[in-house]
């Protein structure tokens, strides 16, 4: 994830100044991580993952992240706007339809008991924790993709997202204190983090923008109140 992050740091320094040298970064630093990737384009985790450190969450090896595979959809959609490389728009494209396949052993995307879907941050072998930044990373990807190509598919599962957010954030919120990191894991103080609750509040004002939507502003404010 982190290499990741770094080749879209690298191409938004290539978009901001120009210099070639960042594109090429970028572009070495994705191709990388698509040589490492397991077959099918999902990049998966090789070590086991304890959420908060506690032993009877941990996700065991090989585990995968749509949180990683949107934001690697958002470095191969902006590589591909970048260089138009038809290379990158069909890595975008796998790498999408990744995302949409919720019934693959490689699954990142699920539906819950009462219908909603979710861009799974940590999918493996544990049931899902539903955690909300990674679940909005995700999202961007989507945006991203849906900007470029106008793929209905991307918008749909991108509103299916959406709706997942408004209708948990509510339940996630904590009146007076930060809110919890995920729907999975809420009798634990270390799922209680001001770092999310920062980012919570960030992402549901992006969201705000990027979907014209009014009640992300709102809950963005609610969470600003309860913990500024």
């Amino acid at each position: 994830m982190r290499q990741t992050q770094y080749a879209i740091s690298l191409l938004g320094e290539y978009e901001a100044t120009g210099d070639a040298a960042k594109l090429a970064a970028a572009e070495a630093n994705a191709r990388d991580l698509l040589d490492t990737a397991a077959t099918g384009w999902v990049l998966e985790y090789g070590f086991d993952f304890a959420l908060h450190g506690d032993k009877k969450n941990t996700v065991h090896a090989p585990w995968r992240s749509a949180m990683e595979q949107g934001q690697f959809l958002s470095l191969a959609t902006r590589l591909w706007r970048a260089t138009d490389d038809r290379y990158w728009r069909d890595a975008a494209e796998h790498v999408f339809r990744t995302l949409l396949d919720e019934d693959s052993d490689r699954w990142t995307t699920f539906v819950d008991d009462d219908g909603y879907t979710w861009l799974e941050e940590y999918a493996g072998d544990v049931e899902p924790m539903r955690v909300l930044n990674g679940h909005v990373f995700a999202m961007y990807g989507l945006y991203d993709y849906w900007q470029a190509t106008k793929d209905e598919a991307a918008l749909l599962l991108f509103n299916k997202a959406a709706a997942t957010v408004l209708h948990y954030v509510p339940r996630l919120r904590v009146p007076g204190g930060p809110s919890w990191y995920g729907m999975r894991v809420q009798d634990d103080p270390k799922a209680q983090s001001e770092k999310y609750h920062r980012i919570h509040i960030r992402q549901l004002e992006h969201l705000a923008a990027m979907t014209g939507a009014d009640r992300f502003k709102e809950l963005a404010e609610l969470l600003r109140e309860d913990f500024a």
